[in-house]
């Protein structure tokens, strides 16, 4: 061994050993969910390592922001719009009817009623023509 392939032996040693050093301090400071991604690797240089940790997070990123949307889809109505629409109709209808000073269900008893007043009447018609007339 020449004191050129000695000299160049100590720096390789300190470079693996400060890349050994960066690289477990790096994978120690991964958030917990992207060291399991990047463990299951067992990579063993620290240039792929801070690749694959970035590619993990990126990922992890996409999928929080899909169910971000999912969670708020499901949230949503449906159809807001036309139910808003609707609903909006319905307001105005009843406001009419109420100032007007009657409800639907009024209306429909007094529609009732005169088919209650006519069915009498008939029926009294009936009565009254089967008499006879002085």
């Amino acid at each position: 061994m020449s004191v050129i392939e000695y000299n160049l032996i100590k720096y390789a040693r300190e470079c693996v050993s400060s890349e050994a050093i960066m690289f477990k301090r790096f994978e120690d400071g991964l958030n917990a969910d992207i060291r399991l991604l990047v463990g299951i690797l067992e990579l063993k240089e620290f240039v792929v390592l801070v690749e694959r940790a970035c590619k993990a997070e990126e990922l992890r990123k996409e999928k929080r922001k899909a169910e971000s949307e999912t969670r708020d889809a499901r949230n949503r109505p449906i159809s807001k719009s036309f139910q808003s629409q609707s609903k909006k109709s319905r307001e105005i209808y009843s406001r009419s009817n109420v100032l007007a000073g009657y409800s639907y269900r009024d209306r429909r008893k007094q529609h009732s009623g005169f088919k209650s007043q006519a069915t009498l009447m008939s029926s009294v018609g009936i009565v009254r023509s089967n008499r006879p007339e002085c």
